[in-house]
């Protein structure tokens, strides 16, 4: 946007006598050089128009609001399956605010907790206290603008994980190669840039058939320049501060907030480990990245270490097996509580291959994502620790039958007596259902021959 002279100065007036309003922050660069002062944002009005001041990296340093970001369908669905469905009221912008390393509007980011006792951080730039992207590196059409992102568009899938026994969420994000827009087009298919070392799906070089009908297009390539890491967590109410490592330079940042949070950001480099489009890690403790110690308020230090991503013991070294204030969820149930036959039958699939149909009773319920039932097997001739399997992913009531196949697709079944068991697996500590923390209860077994 082209102004007036006389209509700027009058603009950039009005905006340093508001500079110490009470009113959310805006926070901007000219150039990649941040403003000096704090600047706040103030209704500016001049010949009719209204603008938002936020200097940035967009040629004359003004940016205005754009329309809200949109995704063509909800990232929270089906409150009784898998993530499960927002709850109201849950959504919070959370007290943080990261710099870019090339200047512009700082990095934040907000929490949730769904249905299925979930809780997932969002992150985004921020504007007048809102979350949103950027229209640059291809995202929005560059128009330059600031979009807000609605909740189910501001989403990073490495950043749900289980709530604790308080409802609190304690998780650790390593968000690799982002682009500096801070919108995610799923691989480049909603619009924005993906990394020079993408690979063909996020590149958009295999393109289904419906959406090159709705004029989906290969993706264009990030600059290096506009490819960012992105640290971020929340650490629990105990946690004090972090330190973390940058070219050989320590820093320590405390964390802000009742849910220990924490923020910084990166230029990402070509030459890192995970350098691939929606690269990144996510953990109880923080893994995969620069961050090398966790500060207590009670005085204890958990040290960081290649094994930290096993968790359980090797969570924090010498000591700390997961982060202190964390509440673990329930107890194990019994191998009695849960036993129940496994009835099979063989039967010819839609494609005349054989088929084993497994179904069972549930003897305990599954009310969200911390408890499923798992089908594993193992055909003849099978690699050692080879198996296959299949679970369920949503809620199961008391008294349900659960019923799976084995064979309708994927290889042929192997001819022979195929044998496999139902566990019951359920997550009590901070380690995720497949991590330390967690208990397999045998359900029960079958075998059936193939002929």
């Amino acid at each position: 946007m082209t102004l007036l002279p006389e209509v700027r100065s009058q603009l950039y007036a009005a905006a340093e006598r508001r500079a110490h309003s009470p009113r959310t922050r805006l926070l901007g660069t000219l150039h990649g050089l941040r403003l000096p002062g704090r600047w706040r944002r103030a209704p500016l009005i001049a010949i009719g128009v209204a603008l938002v001041l936020v200097g940035g990296a967009f040629g004359a340093g003004l940016i205005q609001l754009g329309a809200p970001a949109k995704l063509p369908f909800s990232l929270y669905g089906n409150p009784r399956e898998g993530s499960g469905g927002l709850v109201p009221g849950t959504v919070r912008m959370l007290p943080i605010a990261a710099p870019d390393p090339a200047g512009g509007p700082d990095w934040g980011m907000r929490v949730l907790s769904t249905t299925r006792g979930e809780g997932c951080l969002q992150l985004g730039r921020i504007v007048d206290g809102k979350l949103g992207a950027l229209g640059q590196d291809d995202a929005f059409a560059n128009d330059g603008r600031f979009h807000e992102l609605p909740v189910s568009a501001a989403f990073n899938f490495n950043g749900c994980a289980l709530l604790d026994g308080k409802g609190r969420l304690f998780t650790n994000v390593t968000a690799d190669e982002r682009a500096a827009s801070a919108w995610i087009g799923v691989g480049g298919r909603l619009g924005g840039c993906v990394p020079p070392s993408a690979g063909p799906y996020e590149k958009g070089l295999r393109l289904t058939r419906q959406e090159t009908e709705h004029g989906a297009k290969p993706a264009p390539i990030c600059s290096q320049a506009d490819l960012r890491n992105i640290y971020y967590g929340l650490l629990g109410p105990e946690a004090q501060s972090i330190t973390y490592v940058l070219a050989g330079q320590r820093h320590t940042l405390p964390t802000v907030g009742a849910d220990g949070a924490y923020m910084f950001v990166t230029l990402a480099s070509a030459h890192q480990l995970l350098n691939f489009a929606n690269a990144g890690t996510a953990d109880i403790v923080p893994v995969d990245g620069p961050i090398k110690e966790i500060h207590y308020r009670d005085g204890s230090t958990c040290h960081l270490t290649s094994k930290s991503w096993i968790g359980g013991a090797y969570a924090c070294t010498p000591s700390l097996s997961e982060p202190v204030g964390y509440v673990t969820v329930g107890k194990a149930p019994s191998a009695a509580e849960v036993a129940t036959p496994i009835h099979s039958r063989l039967s010819r699939g839609r494609h005349g291959r054989y088929v084993i149909t497994i179904s069972f009773t549930a003897r305990l319920p599954v009310t969200d994502a911390r408890r499923v039932y798992d089908i594993y097997w193992r055909e003849p001739g099978m690699a050692p620790g080879a198996y296959g399997g299949t679970g369920t992913n949503s809620n199961v009531a008391t008294g349900q039958t659960i019923t799976r196949t084995i064979g309708e697709y994927g290889p042929t079944l192997r001819v022979g007596t195929v044998h496999g068991s139902v566990t019951l697996r359920q997550a009590l500590g901070p380690g995720g259902i497949e991590g330390p923390g967690s208990v397999a209860v045998p359900v029960g077994s079958f075998a059936f021959r193939v002929p």
